[in-house]
Parts: C-alpha cells; structure tokens; sequence
C-alpha cells in the first residue's frame, strides 16, 4: 500500500518479489522508504517485529542504516518455517512478500548395485524428501517405466518412492534411474541402480544375437568343407557365467564328452566357447552337443555338421574409388549362387554367398605381401545385385596388396590377388589441413601489419 502519487507524498516498497529459496541459504531483502513520517519495520510470518542484531539475535534480524529511508532484512541459514508473508510497514503505509523456503532432495547413495534372482520380485528404493514435494519418475533405458503395466509397481511410502519389478529375467538387467525434479527450485537429481539379475543359461546367435526358444534341445545346420577347419560358435547369456561342456553326440544317443583342450576355446568374457574341428576325414561329420550350465540351470545346443560346398572364388575384381581412410572395391562372382531370401531350405552343395574377405597390407617395394600381418576385413553382402564394397578405416597416404575371397556358411573360396596400382589411399586430409594452417598464419600476418 503506497500513498497518492506525488513528489512530497510518503511511500515504501520492498525490493524484492515473492519467491521461492533454498534452505540454508542466506538472504538480504530490502526495504526503501520516501519522504516518512515514522521508522520502517519489518514483521515476520508470526506478526512479530523483527529485531536488530544481537548476541542472541544471529540469525533473523534488521540492519538499521544512518539513511532511515533504507531498511535491509537478514535471513541466515534459511529454514522451511520461515516460509510465509513477510511485511514492512510505516506507520499506515506497508507492503508484504510472500517467502517459500524449499528443501532440496538430497539422495545420500545415488549410485547402487544391485542382484535379483530369476522368477522373483526385487524392490529399488529411492529416498527422495524435500519441499516442494519432488515429482519422482523411474527410467529404464530412456523409458518411462509405467505401474499401469502389471510388470512394475511404483509405491510412495512416505519419501520413499519404491519401484518393485516383478518375475525377473534376464532382460530386467540393466540401469534403472530415479530422476527426481523439484521445478520451483529450478532443481534436478537422480539415482541410478545397476540390476543384474542371476539366471540359467540361454543360447543365442552370436552372428544375428537371435536368442533362442528355450527348450531342452535345439538343433542348428552347420555346414563344413572337407579338409579344412570348421569353428562353431556357442553362445550364452548367464548370470553367473556359466560353465560349458561339449559332446559328441551318435546315433545310438551315447555322448561322448570332447576332453581335447585344443578342440575348445573360451572367450574373454566367458559367454562364448568354440569348437574347433579339423575336417580331415568325413567321420567328422555328425552331431556335437554343447552344453552351458550354472547354479540357476542350465541349457542346450545340438549342431548338426554336415558338408557343404566350397565357394566359387570372385570372377571380376577393381578398384571403384578410395579416400583418406577407406578403399571401394568392385567384385563380382557371376558363378556363385546369389539367391538372397529364397524359401527353398539350403542346398548344401550350393550354398548362398553371404559376404567376401578382404585382406590388405602395406606394400613394401621389392618385397612380397606379408599376409600374416594383414588386416582382415570381413564384410556381408545385403542383396544380390550389391557390388561395390568399402573397406576401412586404413592409414591415409598408403598403398597396398590385397586379395579377396568369397564366404558361404560351409567357408570361404580360395583368395584372389587383386591387381591394380590404384589399392592405395589418399593424402588429401592432409593437404587440407596443411592448407588451412597456411590459411590461418597467413591472416594473422595481415592482421599484425
């Protein structure tokens, strides 16, 4: 409330709006006067004058200026009760604020681990209080995660906003995060849990990443070429890895168990284990069972080894363009069988040609391609008509031997040198580069004279 308006009429207004703070904060607000006829005053939410500073008086308080017509109020260390209207008055003449004093959610432990079991429920806590109330949302892999669906339930006891996940399996893993939002504080936090859950194993194709029905037995078609070597993949998904064992599985339904170290390799990781099998005669043919297995179960692969045919090597082969880093090659294979999303079950003596092999290395002048050191680039054909093929990333301003062969599932061709002075890549990022600092210096000169 403020007087008429005139150069002599008495007034008071606070300098400051009605706002929202943080608690713990400190806050001086201001109070200018004009032309008074009585002090100015602050009045708490109570209705109480506030004070000036004291000994006992440290933390609420009013700070009197040698210009009266000036009147600061200190707030220390601010608390949720000092919330409401605050007033200053002059005699008749006042004008009031409203303070909210908000609480930021503090998340003690924003980062968790956590293991569930397969079939079972688990319950992710998320400790958010503050005021405002926060709005709390749970995330998994940048979804929102729904309790209208009957898969996850999110509860509010008290400040705990609680995310129960129900009949875990091995899909739930993964980072779950609270994001908790107090807007009026312009504030923003979150927690963010690891779950793993422990499961029995499951197969799945390492080359697609299919995962398979689960099932007692399922048999895949793997086809070899005789006198050469056939690596079979066998791949899990376990929670704790798991153990794998391989059989040889007869007719009659005996499995005899592969004790040969050599045969057997495991990956890093520990999900993947590979068969090696020499085909050096055709009694190697036949049913081997693979076999993954922890504490939670365990599952099983049959593979079906069966002969197929050798593939036609590439009929014509070019160089199409290069670049700093990458080389485009053309290659063709007019006798190979290009037959792409055919109904017809696989024809193991005519296998589809799923993709070539590239290999390239340096070029050493007078001396011949070191194939062993070579970098193999294996790249799949997406339909039949595809011809072009880049290969890379490769060093820039290089040239190069390569050589090429075509891949079915049984194997590959025999390799095909590629003859051609254009297997080299470029220089030209570097001439760019070596242009634009030109460039640059050349305009800091001018911009010195």
């Amino acid at each position: 409330v403020t007087a008429e308006d005139s150069d002599d009429a008495p007034s008071l207004r606070v300098l400051a709006r009605s706002s929202v703070y943080n608690a713990g904060e400190k806050k001086a607000i201001y109070c200018k006067g004009k032309n008074l006829q009585q002090n100015l005053e602050w009045y708490s939410p109570s209705g109480e004058a506030v004070e000036g500073r004291s000994t006992t008086n440290t933390r609420v308080y009013v700070e009197r200026q040698k210009n009266d017509s000036l009147l600061p109020l200190i707030i220390h260390s601010l608390k949720i009760e000092d919330s409401g209207n605050w007033t200053c008055k002059s005699g008749e003449l006042n004008e009031t604020i409203e303070i909210l004093v908000g609480e930021r959610v503090n998340i003690t432990n924003r980062f968790e681990n956590f293991e569930g079991e397969e079939g079972k429920s688990v319950k992710l806590n998320c400790e958010a209080k503050g005021k405002p109330q926060p709005v709390v949302q749970w995330y998994k892999d940048i979804q929102v995660l729904s309790d209208k669906s009957k898969k996850y339930v999110v509860r509010k006891i008290r400040d705990n906003y609680q995310l129960e996940i129900k009949e875990l399996n091995h899909r739930d893993t993964g980072e779950y995060v609270c994001k908790v939002t107090q807007n009026s504080l312009r504030y923003y936090t979150d927690k963010r849990v690891q779950l793993t859950v422990q499961h029995k194993p499951i197969m799945f194709n390492s080359d697609t990443e299919e995962i398979y029905p689960t099932s007692t037995y399922r048999t895949e078609e793997v086809y070899a070429i005789l006198n050469e070597t056939k690596n079979i993949s066998c791949s899990a998904i376990a929670h704790p890895i798991p153990t794998f064992r391989w059989f040889r599985r007869y007719e009659n339904g005996f499995e005899e168990p592969i004790e040969d170290e050599d045969m057997v390799v495991t990956s890093p990781r520990g999900n993947v284990s590979i068969l090696v099998l020499r085909m050096h005669n055709e009694t190697i043919y036949g049913e081997y069972k693979c076999t993954a297995k922890n504490p939670k179960g365990e599952a099983s692969i049959v593979f079906h080894v069966t002969e197929g045919n050798k593939p036609n090597p590439p009929d014509e082969i070019g160089v199409y363009a290069s670049n700093v880093s990458t080389i485009t090659f053309n290659v063709t294979c007019f006798t190979c069988n290009m037959e792409f999303e055919s109904e017809k079950a696989p024809d193991p003596e005519n296998l589809v040609v799923i993709g070539y092999s590239f290999e390239l290395v340096p070029a050493r002048e007078g001396y011949p391609p070191e194939w062993d050191t070579a970098s193999l680039f294996d790249i799949d054909i997406e339909n039949a008509n595809e011809t072009l093929f880049t290969v890379g990333p490769l060093p820039n301003s290089t040239t190069f031997h390569a050589r090429v062969r075509t891949r079915n599932a049984a194997g590959h061709s025999e390799w095909v040198d590629i003859v051609s002075a254009d297997i080299r890549t470029t220089d030209k990022a570097i001439k760019f580069i070596a242009s634009l600092t030109l460039l640059i210096a050349s305009l800091l000169a001018i911009a010195n004279i």
